[in-house]
């Protein structure tokens, strides 16, 4: 199931309850939310690689007027096209290298998200009916898409909200994208089962063992989050190209 606007999720959410006969939402809670502000250090981020280059860009076009050789009319077009030039090439490359930062934290959040699902598993009571050798790839898979997008995104989307000054909107997209990614590719695979019901012992009860099962899932979800962020970056670097070349010509046209 691709989830692609709000009615998506609402039908994702009415299938869990259906299918799971469990309620995703009731973890969306204060103290959810409480933990992944915890995990965030966006703050901290925002001051060092998205201010500090805008910064950094506005200097070095004050500094371009005692550098280039400008004279009459050209002050002043280097002064209101350079000027927008300098700081969109700052911010982008900031909020560049704010995603290379940013992927410590979302492995927090992902493997936070872990440990939400696998508290879901040990609320299904009746995992024995819900959950069978084979359909328990699908379980698995469409209960976290549900914690995904139920919990993890609008718990995320409000930590952001309050938690990160001037760049919230689009750090909000870009997390939101790459959790979206991340539940799309995720596969809890049959190899896994096996392996992991060979290692348990024999006094194992199903919780324990699709616990387990759940926890071993991060391992596998390095690739997926190296592959989600790359594709997440894309259009980002693409304007930052974009950007650097049309700052580039600009400052050879002007000197």
């Amino acid at each position: 199931m691709k989830i692609r606007n709000e009615k998506d999720v609402e039908l994702l959410e009415q299938t869990i309850k259906i299918e799971l006969g469990i309620d995703v939402s009731k973890y969306r809670n204060e103290e959810v939310a409480e933990n992944f502000v915890k995990l965030l250090v966006f703050p901290e981020y925002i001051f060092r690689w998205v201010l500090r280059p805008i910064i950094f860009a506005f200097i070095a076009f004050i500094l371009g007027f005692l550098i280039i050789d400008l004279v009459h009319l050209e002050y002043l077009i280097y002064g209101l096209v350079g000027l927008g030039l300098f700081l969109l090439l700052g911010l982008t490359f900031g909020l560049l290298f704010l995603t290379w930062k940013m992927k410590k934290d979302m492995w927090g959040i992902i493997n936070y998200s872990l440990n939400i699902m696998n508290d879901a598993v040990i609320d299904m009571n009746d995992v024995g009916d819900k959950m069978t050798p084979g359909n328990r790839k699908n379980v698995l898979g469409l209960l976290f898409k549900g914690i995904i997008h139920i919990v993890t995104i609008p718990m995320m989307s409000q930590a952001i909200s309050e938690n990160v000054p001037l760049v919230g909107r689009p750090v909000k997209a870009f997390v939101k994208k790459v959790l979206t990614l991340v539940a799309d590719k995720v596969i809890f695979s049959e190899e896994d089962f096996q392996d992991q019901m060979e290692e348990s012992k024999e006094t194992d009860n199903p919780f324990e063992l699709y616990s387990k099962i759940i926890s071993g899932a991060s391992r596998g979800l390095e690739k997926i989050l190296d592959i989600t962020f790359g594709v997440a970056q894309f259009p980002l670097a693409l304007v930052f190209g974009i950007v650097l070349l049309v700052w580039y010509l600009f400052i050879r046209i002007i000197n």
